[in-house]
């Protein structure tokens, strides 16, 4: 048997896997239609926020109208009690209570500093950002305006009073996450990670069905391995470019990286995972542990792998187990690559580290082989 025969007779094994075969067409595009819905409108629009005026005034109304102008706030509707607040916030019909104080119009006009409070679910963040955004957009245009019309009253200039109610103005400009959204935060992150997952199950899974089926005729276990390699590399060279290049384009990913480095830093990525992959697979029991260990594990990497959680508030020891892990690496890489535009020496760090894996569970597979080939 020749290699390309060899490569036939390997892909005949994987094709007639259904569940393998089910991850590999199926899974894979379905979360790439699914997992972005969620995030398809990118930045959160006006927020419903419930409103507690005490001082019931027409400075207060004003306010109130400015607030529900804004890009950022819809008032819901009036509320006259905390308890009647509590259950809007409650319930969802709002996301927030904006309370006016009794002295709200008092001190205005007598120029003394006046509160307004806000209450909100802060877990939320970028929700209660946009609100608060909103908010402090309302409240500076009508301080303006009250000192515009007390100056006037007292026959001084009213030029300077911007620069004395915002001292520092603040110009925000994202550089990587251009639109200050969801999508290019949450999703060029999440696709490597479903790269990574899947082919843990899909090799694991196709590594165990070899396992049970080896009889004497099969070909060499160390070429079919090289033959598995080969065959998860192309197939997944191709739901790589898929990702990055038509999926990122259809959502309006930021890419930056030029297709050469992308495409060998992902196939050593890809090099690495299918060799961890191909040592769990002769670690594994059972054709179930593959996607027992992915249900398991996904939602601990993504606050390991770096992107969702600050590394360095890990605890050391898991900070080592997630080192161990080529989606750690494989999503930093790529997110510094193809979303930040970082040059090629400066990966030099995360492509050690991804090829020094290859190395150790290449080596570490080497020896499983071996000695489960002695037991058998």
């Amino acid at each position: 048997m020749n290699f390309w025969q060899l490569l036939r007779h390997e892909w005949q094994q994987i094709r007639h896997n259904r569940a393998v075969m089910l991850v590999l067409f199926g899974g894979i595009l379905f979360y790439a239609f699914l997992y972005p819905l969620p995030y398809s409108h990118n930045v959160p629009g006006k927020q419903a926020v419930a409103v507690l005026d005490q001082n019931k005034t027409a400075l207060s109304r004003a306010l109130i109208r400015r607030v529900n102008a804004t890009a950022q706030v819809h008032i819901s509707q009036p509320v006259h009690s905390m308890a009647e607040a509590q259950q809007l916030l409650t319930s969802g019909q709002a996301h927030g209570l904006l309370i006016i104080p009794k002295s709200f119009q008092r001190d205005i006009l007598l120029g003394t500093p006046t509160t307004l409070s806000y209450a909100g679910d802060a877990s939320y963040f970028l929700i209660y950002g946009t609100v608060i955004e909103g908010l402090l957009s309302a409240g500076t245009t009508l301080a303006l305006e009250m000192q515009g019309l007390r100056s006037l009253a007292l026959k001084e200039s009213s030029a300077p009073l911007s620069a004395q109610i915002q001292p520092i103005r603040v110009a925000v400009k994202p550089v990587f996450n251009t639109t200050g959204g969801y999508l290019n935060y949450v999703i060029p992150a999440v696709f490597v990670l479903i790269l990574h997952q899947t082919l843990l199950i899909t090799v694991g899974g196709a590594t165990i069905q070899d396992r049970q089926r080896r009889h004497s005729n099969s070909p060499p276990i160390g070429y079919a391995l090289i033959a598995r390699t080969v065959i998860f590399m192309l197939l997944y060279l191709f739901f790589a470019a898929l990702y990055f290049g038509v999926f990122f384009k259809l959502y309006g990913m930021v890419t930056v990286a030029g297709l050469l480095p992308l495409f060998t830093f992902t196939a050593l990525f890809l090099l690495a995972t299918i060799l961890f992959s191909l040592l769990l697979g002769y670690l594994y029991t059972a054709a179930e542990q593959p996607i027992l260990l992915v249900l398991v594990s996904s939602l601990p990497l993504v606050f390991m792998v770096g992107f969702a959680w600050p590394v360095t508030s890990l605890p050391s020891w898991l900070d080592v187990i997630a080192n161990a892990v080529p989606a750690r690496h494989g999503i930093q890489g790529l997110l510094a690559l193809n979303q930040m535009g970082a040059p090629w020496h400066l990966l030099r760090h995360t492509i050690l580290l991804l090829t020094l894996q290859c190395i150790v569970y290449a080596g570490l597979l080497a020896w499983r082989v071996a000695s489960t080939t002695r037991q058998g």
